[in-house]
């Protein structure tokens, strides 16, 4: 039985290989971990001073804790989809020690009051929780939020996601605000109405299906105008959300070229599906942006090797089964994603690509650490939180939705095998995972 205590204790992980890309480092080592923070970092049977407990991370990957920049608590107001406390227990199982939470609630997280609430213990969170705030009120795209109270009150970006801001006056406005306080700004880069009742992506499955298909231009040209915009105002920071086309990596790739500060995120459904995979009306196949062609896929996959990519994110998006068992055209978009995504990114990008494990931790770690200013966090420098994600790269699993941790079952990755496990999560130096156990544990206990 897990003991509670008022401290973290220390704990020692022994003999793990460490990859931190922030330190470039990719070795064998011990790390221990004091008070809530990485102590020290040394060379096997180093460490100075003794651990309240050990864990033996021989053959184990030991790596930052992951950070998820992207997903759907479904709080305040949408609790039977999923809430703070059972999304951040997926997020624990799948190796996050930090998410950042989009604010499309009911009612939409558009105050510091609400960034607040979202961040109360009540809300019993078992891994950090970093909401992204409201850009415009209510997400209409018409007034913009405090931007400054927001960040006061803990938000960490601005975005209307799922309602992409379409004027240009009101975009301009939004980065030249969030410019002058150094907050990023995410973009749902779809122009919505190209996309008016269309349910997947424009090709061939489409056609076949008798579906309206989104175009990419669609998602491309607001890709293009966001960063020309981002431009005009030094210091604005514009990040792209589940970028999913190759002419909007084309944009990206200019915007970094011509030094705007310009990142992007790509999802695990993006780089492992195509459009193809919807087969034969398939719900837990929809989603948006919508799965892809091939040779978007193909661009997506090249643009995760050589570094044009900045993160992972999982987008995850739980829907009640009510919502998904219907026709395609009326059900809803999205797909959980939390407890698949290392495990695809090593079965995916790793085996069959050949993309190093040492890029795949930083698209999890300091990568998205960068894009928001989590500082302290995606590295295991010494001082930095004691967030640590243990991992098996060569374990092979099935993952079973029936056995999530969410609320929701809405994935297109029920029965797949998967290679890449996670072992345990650390959490200010508690961990809140531990797979041996198939449990996630309180934030303020430890295991005795």
């Amino acid at each position: 039985m897990a003991k509670v205590q008022s401290k973290p204790g220390s704990l020692l992980i022994k003999s793990g290989h460490v990859i931190d890309p922030a330190m470039e480092l990719d070795a064998v080592m011990d790390v221990f971990l004091r008070e809530g923070r990485v102590a020290e970092i040394a060379l096997p049977n180093k460490v100075r001073g003794n651990a309240d407990q050990t864990f033996d991370a021989r053959g184990l990957i030991v790596a930052p804790g992951f950070i998820d920049l992207h997903v759907h608590l479904r709080e305040p107001g949408q609790s039977y989809k999923e809430s703070i406390a059972t999304g951040t227990a997926a997020a624990a199982a799948g190796g996050f020690s930090s998410v950042c939470c989009m604010p499309n609630t009911a009612p939409v997280v558009d105050s510091p009051e609400w960034v607040t609430w979202i961040q109360q213990p009540e809300r019993a969170a078992v891994v950090n929780v970093f909401p992204v705030a409201a850009a415009t009120h209510a997400s209409k795209g018409a007034v913009l939020t405090d931007f400054g109270a927001l960040q006061r009150a803990g938000a960490v970006a601005v975005t209307d996601d799922g309602r992409p801001i379409l004027n240009d006056s009101i975009m301009r406005e939004t980065l030249r605000a969030a410019s002058g306080i150094n907050l990023p700004v995410i973009q749902h880069a779809e122009d919505t109405r190209m996309t008016e009742s269309c349910s997947m992506n424009e090709g061939p499955t489409s056609f076949r299906l008798g579906l309206r298909g989104m175009t990419t231009l669609a998602e491309s040209s607001i890709v293009d105008r966001d960063i020309q915009l981002a431009q005009q105002f030094t210091g604005a920071r514009l990040h792209v959300a589940h970028l999913s086309t190759a002419d909007a990596l084309k944009a990206v790739r200019r915007g970094k070229r011509s030094k705007a500060r310009v990142t992007c995120e790509v999802t695990p459904h993006h780089f492992c599906l195509t459009d193809r995979d919807v087969g034969e009306y398939d719900t837990n196949f929809k989603m948006n942006p919508p799965l892809r062609s091939v040779e978007d896929r193909e661009a997506i996959l090249s643009a995760l090797a050589d570094g044009t990519v900045d993160a992972i994110a999982t987008d995850h998006a739980p829907h009640a089964a009510h919502e998904k068992l219907v026709e395609f055209e009326r059900a809803m978009f999205g797909i959980t994603g939390l407890e698949t995504a290392l495990g695809l990114a090593i079965t995916h990008l790793h085996r069959e690509h050949g993309i190093p494990l040492a890029r795949i931790v930083e698209l999890f770690t300091a990568g998205p650490a960068r894009v928001v200013d989590l500082r302290g966090r995606g590295t295991l420098a010494r001082g930095s939180h004691a967030d640590v994600t243990i991992f098996d790269p060569k374990q092979r699993w099935i993952f079973e939705a029936a056995k999530s941790r969410s609320k929701s079952r809405n994935t297109p990755f029920d029965g797949c095998r998967l290679t890449g496990k996670v072992v345990a999560t650390i959490v200010s130096g508690r961990m809140v995972y531990h797979a041996s156990l198939g449990v996630e544990m309180s934030r303020n206990s430890s295991l005795k």
